[in-house]
């Protein structure tokens, strides 16, 4: 089994959009692809579930590729994507895709405030349903994980109700919370509820300096804050012991990219983003393979009551 990317374009709410579907191709049919490029798929784990990735502002949807071939070797398919659109005063670029309005006090919860996240699944679906493409009839969509990194994080905590999300078994989160911004008419460092009725795992550095220097958009006061842990001890409703929050030692908010792109976004808020211990960053991808496999009920190596004691663990807890 080799891993393989399909590229394609997609209409992300007025915005342009780019998707890559990284699956398991076949590696004793490389002749076949020989003129084209597109490896016949390796169909010993089809129809694969989904894992999609929601990428954070001006974050390259490239550093997620590692995480990619991880998922991928467990019998999974997995899309990641960059959609250009509105970044508010930071003017235009590399956006998970967000409508503010629907994170209103009035609105929030009540409608999906991911604009990428419908259309790529729409786009998911005519992929699988070309007979064309290698990919054909392999892609199970009533199987779908949605996970997200900073912003993309939280706009998948925002927008993990089912009835939004067909065929959604589990969400997980990197470096992202429900503390929503008192710009947006909420008051000070007020958490929102998570809709899910489906396992959620939250994971975090304990060396965030983008979280930390991001506090002005949430408080005023002198408090501690850790939106964080915060969103799981009062922003997760269902308490089913299938829920995680794991914090990891030495990590920083962009322990999940790799590379890690210093030309674009806040990467600067931390001493070196790109010197991240190679051990930390495996205990990463097992962590969120095992939440994965837990969450669609697949066989797994990677046990998280096991992980959790990993020494890089500075703290985790579960619901």
């Amino acid at each position: 089994m080799i891993v393989r990317g399909l590229h394609s374009s997609f209409d992300a709410g007025g915005d342009a959009a780019l998707a890559t579907l990284f699956y398991p191709g076949d590696d004793s049919r490389l002749d076949e692809a020989r003129l084209t490029g597109q490896v016949p798929a390796d169909d010993t784990d089809a129809p694969w579930p989904v894992v999609v990735l929601l990428p954070g502002i001006n974050v390259v949807p490239d550093g997620y590729r590692w995480l990619a071939h991880r998922l991928v070797a467990d019998g999974l398919c997995v899309v990641t994507y960059a959609a250009i659109g509105s970044l508010g005063p930071a003017g235009r670029g590399i956006t998970p895709g967000i409508d503010l309005a629907a994170l209103a006090p009035d609105t929030i919860g009540t409608r999906p405030s991911a604009t990428a996240l419908g259309p790529l699944l729409t786009q998911l679906a005519e992929l699988a349903a070309d007979e064309q493409c290698p990919v054909a009839g392999r892609v199970n969509l009533g199987r779908v994980v949605v996970g997200g990194h900073s912003a993309g994080g939280t706009a998948a905590l925002h927008n993990s109700d089912p009835g939004w999300v067909p065929g959604l078994q589990g969400v997980f989160a990197y470096a992202a919370h429900t503390m929503v911004a008192t710009a947006l008419g909420h008051g000070e460092a007020a958490v929102v509820p998570i809709p899910a009725q489906v396992p959620i795992m939250l994971l975090g550095g304990a060396d965030d300096g983008v979280i930390a220097a991001s506090r002005d958009r949430y408080r005023t006061d002198d408090e501690a804050h850790d939106p964080v842990r915060r969103t799981f001890a009062e922003a997760i409703v269902r308490q089913q012991g299938d829920s995680w929050l794991v914090e990891l030692a030495d990590a920083g908010h962009f322990a999940i990219c790799d590379p890690v792109d210093t030309t674009s976004g806040r990467s600067f808020l931390e001493p070196d983003p790109t010197t991240v211990d190679p051990a930390i960053r495996n205990l990463l991808g097992d962590l969120i393979a095992g939440f994965v496999a837990t969450s669609l009920d697949l066989p797994t190596d990677a046990s998280l009551d096991r992980l959790v004691d990993h020494p890089s663990v500075r703290h985790w807890d579960r619901r």
